[in-house]
């Protein structure tokens, strides 16, 4: 062989030799658990053994078992977290607005158009308005009577029996107050009957009539004071606790300048006062109290002297004021100056305008 061509022959490093010894060493135990796990047998207890055929059993080495917690002490559970979500304060309910006071005390009178047909039927009508009493229309302005008078001009009566004792029953009623709107001079059928004796009259002796072509009594006259003394008792025989009278006065509208007061014995002021004051006197044995209704226009001016009205004679001898005016409290402020310090004024009862309703007058709260 040619020098310098020998064939060669590697050399191993210890660490490649100790690294095929190791591979080895893993291969023969991987084939050995191969080969073990079909002779791997589990007991009961939970343990393991190997089942060798020859050599029998032999016990494998068991990883220490982790117990469960015990269920009878188990560890706190952390708490739950709650949600807390800030919700505004609800606000208040607002506080539910008094009642308006009551500006009227408990006596409130509606004004009937019509009787009800007995007491049961008007106890309802006052109920319905929440009223203690009702004013009836029993003389209006033309002189008519609505009740079977026995001393009334026979033309003027508008009323028969029946409805009189209607009339008297619904007066009789218990805890009803009960009013009768009495037109004391304005009066077309007695005056025009009785001119010369009874009516205002005109300088040819003929019956003076205003702008709705009316007739009035002249309260100067003696004939003419008792006519309506006479109806007024009857008022008050029929069982009504008030009369409230309306035009006790002398006419202010038409041809004033006709009327003829040169024969009267009394000033007009006297003559009203004497005809209110028979009245009463008249009145006085029923225990009937009297009431004035005046206009705002009358209370602001106290007299007049074309109607002979003159607060400071007349208030002294009646019981209450109707009038419809726009304060209550001005208009008792009038009275109590027309009647003077240290005297008591009548009661002031007010009229309610309320749309849809009738007529309610009331007396105000002191």
């Amino acid at each position: 062989m040619a020098k310098g061509y020998q064939s060669y022959r590697g050399r191993h490093s210890a660490g490649a030799r100790a690294a095929i010894v190791l591979l080895v060493i893993i291969l023969i135990i991987a084939c050995a658990s191969i080969l073990a796990q079909q002779y791997i047998v589990y007991g009961d207890d939970g343990g393991m053994y190997l089942d060798l055929p020859y050599l029998g059993r032999l016990d494998l080495p068991v990883p220490p078992r982790i117990d469960a917690p015990d269920e009878e002490d188990p560890e706190p559970a952390s708490p739950p977290v709650q949600l807390v979500i800030d919700q505004p304060e609800p606000e208040p309910e607002p506080e539910p607005e008094p009642e308006p006071e009551d500006l009227f005390g408990e006596h409130r009178v509606v004004e009937l158009t019509a009787l009800p047909t007995d007491g049961a039927a008007l106890q309802e009508a006052l109920a319905a308005h929440g009223a203690s009493g009702f004013l009836y229309p029993v003389r209006d302005n033309t002189g008519r009577i609505f009740w079977a008078s026995e001393s009334g001009q026979s033309k003027a009566i508008s009323a028969d029996e029946a409805a009189t004792e209607t009339l008297r029953a619904l007066c009789g009623t218990e805890d009803v107050l009960s009013v009768a709107r009495f037109n004391v001079l304005h009066d077309s059928y007695y005056a025009f009957a009785n001119m010369k004796d009874a009516a205002i009259c005109q300088k040819n002796g003929y019956v003076w009539y205003d702008n709705h072509s009316y007739h009035w009594l002249e309260p100067d006259k003696e004939l003419a004071r008792q006519y309506v003394v006479g109806l007024a008792v009857e008022c008050a025989q029929l069982g009504f606790d008030e009369l409230l009278l309306e035009e006790l006065c002398y006419p202010t509208r038409g041809n004033l300048y006709k009327a003829v007061y040169d024969n009267n014995t009394m000033g007009k002021t006297e003559a009203l006062v004497q005809l209110l004051t028979e009245l009463r006197t008249a009145l006085e044995p029923y225990g009937t109290k009297l009431s004035l209704l005046l206009t705002e226009e009358e209370l602001l001016e106290g007299s007049n002297e074309t109607s002979g009205v003159d607060l400071a004679a007349m208030l002294p001898l009646v019981d209450g004021v109707y009038a419809d005016v726009s304060s209550a409290a001005s208009a008792q402020a009038l009275l109590q100056a027309a009647v003077g310090e240290g005297n008591e004024a009548p009661a002031l009862v007010c009229l309610l305008a309320e749309p849809g309703e009738r007529e309610s007058w009331c007396i105000p709260a002191s």
